[in-house]
């Protein structure tokens, strides 16, 4: 278009636009759908001005814009639009050339690029848009970084044997000092469940056998169980020959089938004997796998009921700890309780087939279940003429080894 063409060109709409611009204006843009193509060429025109914002800011760009246009129309503000000789002759070879700038002059092709340009910004949307997806991608890998950075402060490794370990060494101090607080809350409610269990099944063991000794007696005329009819020089050496081991006579309740190992395992007892027993046997094989101690038999045996002997006599209980504590060559200390249940106790089952449990060795009567009368009465001698220690005894000689405080 030459110079002193130029002329004077208000934007204008048609009817059919202005009336279709109204009613988006009083409808608003996402409140209705197209009626027409005059209103889809204006949402298709609106729909170019789009920006990175919130759904309301883009509401308010655009009603804000919409009021622009509607302003623009009533002013009937004037405005030239034109292109210069030039590049209306550029353009004119670039849509005859089927929009390529082969062939073009160097000065032609650069005024074609820029038409070029200009087609590609409406064709293919604001160059914002790929901008958002870098920012996008950008803001994606930042967070991704921080997660990896998070992730290695939470590992140390190893390097002696390559291999990563989770966590700090802070966690790890934390998960231990938790797992310690827990064990020592658990384990002790669970070692009393399981000595409680323990001594019930131990209970049960004694009232089983308290039948066996009844069907025992009552095939063997009123007679306890008894492997021999006296002791040689010593009744501790179990497993050796019924004259010499006094649990030889309990144990004819299982050799007699009166009663099975299992009968006579106290659960406590780690090394008692369990399962089916030598048909062949006669006693167990060591003192370890005896778990009670049976009363000690005199000459000629002991029966059941007898006018001579009361029937809350002391016939079966827990092993004795004086025995084991021979067996080791270790001193004897009278009053201690049987080892089965962690020295807490032991059960006692009567001649009358009664049971109890007690928490020590002695009877109401004095009477100590581990020990015969004459050492306790030793015993009793000695406390009373010595006492114990008030604080004014002196060492007896040189040689005596005597401290204190």
């Amino acid at each position: 278009m030459k110079p002193d063409d130029q002329q004077s060109v208000s934007p204008s709409l048609s009817e059919q636009d202005q009336q279709a611009l109204d009613r988006l204006l009083e409808h608003g843009l996402h409140n209705n759908e197209p009626q027409n193509e005059h209103e889809q060429r204006l949402y298709d025109l609106f729909a170019l001005l789009g920006t990175p914002v919130s759904e309301e800011s883009h509401r308010n760009a655009r009603a804000d814009l919409i009021a622009v246009l509607s302003r623009r129309l009533e002013h009937q503000a004037s405005a030239e639009s034109r292109l210069s000789p030039a590049d209306e002759r550029v353009c004119d070879e670039y849509i005859e050339s089927g929009h390529s700038m082969a062939g073009m002059s160097d000065d032609s092709r650069v005024r074609a690029e820029k038409l070029e340009a200009i087609g590609a910004l409406i064709t293919q949307g604001s160059p914002a848009a790929s901008g958002r997806e870098q920012l996008i991608q950008a803001t994606l890998a930042g967070i991704q970084s921080h997660i990896d950075a998070e992730e290695s402060v939470l590992k140390f490794e190893d390097r002696r044997g390559g291999f990563e370990l989770p966590g700090r060494w802070a966690d790890l101090v934390s998960i231990a000092a938790m797992l310690l607080l827990a064990a020592s809350v658990i384990l002790p409610i669970m070692s009393g469940m399981r000595s409680a269990s323990q001594q019930q099944m131990c209970y049960d063991n004694m009232n089983q056998t308290a039948n066996a000794f009844g069907l025992y007696t009552g095939e063997n005329r009123d007679m306890l169980p008894m492997a021999t009819a006296g002791f040689g020089p010593t009744w501790m050496e179990v497993g050796t020959t019924p004259e010499q081991s006094n649990s030889a006579n309990l144990f004819t309740l299982i050799r007699n089938q009166f009663a099975q190992l299992d009968d006579l395992a106290c659960p406590a007892n780690p090394n008692a004997a369990t399962g089916d027993a030598d048909p062949n046997a006669w006693d167990w094989n060591s003192l370890e796998e005896v778990s009670y101690s049976y009363r000690i038999m005199p000459p000629g045996g002991m029966r059941a009921t007898s006018v001579e002997q009361p029937v809350r006599v002391v016939l079966l209980a827990d092993r004795s700890p004086v025995v084991l504590r021979i067996s080791k060559k270790q001193a004897v200390i009278p009053e201690e309780n049987s080892p089965n249940h962690s020295q807490s106790g032991q059960h006692m089952l009567m001649l009358d087939g009664s049971s109890k449990w007690a928490d020590t060795p002695m009877l109401d009567s004095r009477d100590n279940i581990w020990l015969p009368r004459p050492i306790e009465s030793a015993i009793h001698q000695v406390r009373q003429k010595y006492g114990i220690i008030s604080g004014n005894e002196q060492p007896d000689g040189p040689t005596d080894a005597f401290v204190g405080p």
